[in-house]
């Protein structure tokens, strides 16, 4: 009778051990496929700073001061006979100017989730590829046109 129990026991200690193995050996597999998909050759591009003056009612109220990074395909890139970069900078500055927002300087929040999206896919049409990836906001700022100091012109 305890050689029965015995070997019950064993048994079922076997096939739990078979069973953790090939879910760890299967996990691991899942994971080095998901991890191959993720490690695309993808090259990080910046744009230069760009200045987008903000016109209301007629005249300068200030400028937007932005600078993105952009994540895109190495291999798509080689292919392109133009470079990327002035269509993304063309795009982000058709963007920020054409923006409902009227005055900055009372600004709460700007939503950059969606203009790193709409940016992401204006240039993506206009290449008409999928070569951008994601676009970073490396920095984006306000100043007023009175805080601009022109040096060496009178005002």
């Amino acid at each position: 009778m305890v050689q029965a129990l015995l070997a019950g026991v064993w048994a079922a200690l076997v096939a739990l051990g078979s069973f953790y193995g090939v879910a760890v050996w299967a996990a691991a597999r899942e994971g080095k496929s998901v991890q191959a998909q993720v490690l695309k050759p993808l090259k990080e591009m910046k744009t230069d700073i760009i200045s987008v003056p903000m016109i209301h009612q007629g005249e300068i109220q200030g400028y937007v001061l932005a600078r993105f990074a952009w994540l895109v395909d190495e291999k798509k890139l080689k292919e392109l006979a133009i470079d990327p970069a002035t269509i993304i900078t063309d795009e982000a500055f058709r963007i920020i100017y054409a923006s409902p927002i009227t005055d900055f300087r009372h600004i709460e929040k700007y939503d950059l989730a969606s203009l790193t999206k709409r940016l992401k896919e204006a240039v993506n049409k206009r290449l008409g590829d999928e070569l951008v990836h994601d676009v970073l906001v490396e920095s984006i700022n306000y100043v007023a046109r009175s805080e601009i100091r022109y040096k060496g012109l009178k005002q």
